[in-house]
């Protein structure tokens, strides 16, 4: 058997909207292979994930249990590996994320196979499966052509737009032993704590703040103009690192790649890694008293000048015209 194989991404025992994002580059990619669509599960009481994951799969793998709640990579590693020795599949993705960063390297190990993760663009030439990802801090964008049975990829959300909901599959419910115990016991799981606004993967509007503003006695101004705009709050890695925000702001490579309609960047530099993860943006505004900073050759519009005049006096505008 063959087929293309997505899985979906489980959070909390709802489904994962980059979930139907992958199912969208799965599709393509099934028909340029003639071959079918698949989608698979795993978690914990998965009904109503599986609801949701209407893919335009012709089967449905579900592995259901108690022990993959919180995750573990040795949970989801012995279920993926169940799944694909019950379907064998040509081609199998992933969402990218913290977790599949993980643990699908190991199942690409265990299964000898070749894995690209992070792709934006995939495609199928003859019968290779060829990818594209950012490298060297999203300077370049390289191309790859992945190897092996099956081949595996991880794929970057907001990219492939949500597929459309369609009749539900077959179901399958796989059986998989609970794993042994593994090297590394979960002590404790906390939650990051919420946040007032949009999150800033889901955000169309984003003001970031980075080392610029000189101090956390001045994080206010971008509050304050994240207030004006309805927008959500971001920081470079500096600024999460000084602990004058929680890490879960951070825009970045090793931080979250963002969306938005519209991206403000004050007082950030502009290194690679910040760059590569705003690549998507569709506007980007600058506001740096460094004329010379590397953000300026990303913007679309700048202001050199500083940030604690600018900001103040864009957040009362801002305001105006709303107000009238």
């Amino acid at each position: 058997m063959a087929g293309v194989l997505v899985f979906g991404d489980v959070i909390g025992g709802a489904l994962a909207p980059a979930s139907l994002e992958v199912a969208t580059a799965g599709a393509a990619l099934a028909a340029a292979l003639g071959e079918p669509l698949l989608g698979a599960l795993v978690g914990d009481n998965l009904k109503s994930a599986a609801e949701q994951f209407r893919g335009g799969f012709s089967s449905l793998y579900l592995v259901e249990g108690k022990h993959y709640r919180p995750y573990t990579a040795q949970a989801s590693l012995a279920a993926a590996q169940a799944v694909i020795a019950a379907c064998a599949p040509s081609v199998v993705l992933f969402c990218h994320t913290p977790e599949t960063r993980e643990w699908v390297p190991r199942l690409a190990a265990r299964l000898d196979t070749g894995l690209v993760t992070d792709c934006t663009v995939l495609s199928v030439e003859g019968k290779d499966l060829v990818v594209n990802k950012p490298v060297y801090g999203g300077g370049v964008m390289g191309e790859f052509v992945v190897r092996g049975t099956p081949r595996l990829a991880t794929v970057r959300a907001a990219i492939f737009e949500a597929c459309a909901a369609s009749a539900a599959a077959q179901t399958i419910a796989v059986d998989v032993p609970v794993p042994a115990p593994g090297k590394v016991t979960l002590i404790d799981q906390v939650e990051a704590a919420a946040t007032a606004g949009p999150k800033l993967k889901d955000a169309k509007i984003i003001v970031s703040g980075g080392r610029g503003l000189g101090g956390k006695d001045n994080w206010h101004f971008i509050e304050e103009t994240a207030t004006a705009l309805g927008a959500a709050v971001g920081c470079s890695r500096p600024v999460a690192d000084s602990g004058w925000v929680p890490s879960s702001h951070q825009v970045g490579l090793s931080g979250t790649c963002v969306t938005p309609d519209l991206y403000v960047a004050v007082g950030i530099s502009g290194a690679v890694q910040h760059l590569a993860g705003i690549s998507a943006a569709k506007t980007v505004v600058a506001i740096n008293n460094d004329a010379e900073a590397d953000i300026f050759t990303r913007a679309n519009y700048g202001v050199v000048g500083d940030c604690r005049e600018v900001l103040p006096a864009f957040a009362a505008r801002v305001k105006q015209l709303r107000s009238s």
